[in-house]
């Protein structure tokens, strides 16, 4: 992998058609613990937010330490590091809510369950590979040049 310099933007643009993110907390015994949720929303500034149950084992009221995994199909794998906190806004959960969020919440957003939980991201970490057929074709030349393929680029983006 070589290092490259993408904007937030870009990345972001990236990975902009993916729903599912692996969120890990730390947690009552103190060691990480992952689970898949929505992306409600990212924000310019690079933060996330997602529509959790307030009631679930692993949910805390803290600002706790937080990371978000996102992959695409393949070619854009993001590591957000960060801190989770609730954000209790009647108005910011209405204006996330959609769809998918009847379908976990199926009570509703005024039964008190769901609320939003916000990651406010430090660092946004990137690795990028080419589509499938530039990866063959810069192996096939690595390989008839004896050198190392450049099978695709990293960075970090400190915010």
């Amino acid at each position: 992998m070589s290092e490259t310099t993408l904007s937030l933007e870009e990345v972001k643009e990236r990975i902009s058609h993916v729903r599912t993110a692996m969120l890990t907390t730390v947690d009552e015994r103190g060691t990480l613990s992952s689970r898949p949720l929505t992306v409600q929303r990212v924000t310019d500034s690079g933060d996330l937010m997602f529509i959790v149950d307030r009631s679930a084992d692993w949910f805390s009221m803290s600002v706790d330490p937080a990371n978000v995994a996102i992959v695409d199909e393949g070619h854009t794998w993001v590591s957000v590091s960060g801190r989770s906190a609730p954000v209790d806004d009647p108005a910011l959960l209405a204006e996330l809510w959609d769809a998918g969020s009847d379908l976990y919440f199926p009570e509703g957003r005024e039964a008190g369950n769901a609320v939003v939980l916000e990651v406010t991201a430090d660092r946004w970490e990137y690795w990028t590979t080419p589509n499938r057929v530039s990866m063959i074709v810069g192996l096939v030349k690595a390989a008839a040049t004896a050198t190392a393929p450049d099978i695709g680029k990293s960075g970090t983006i400190e915010l």
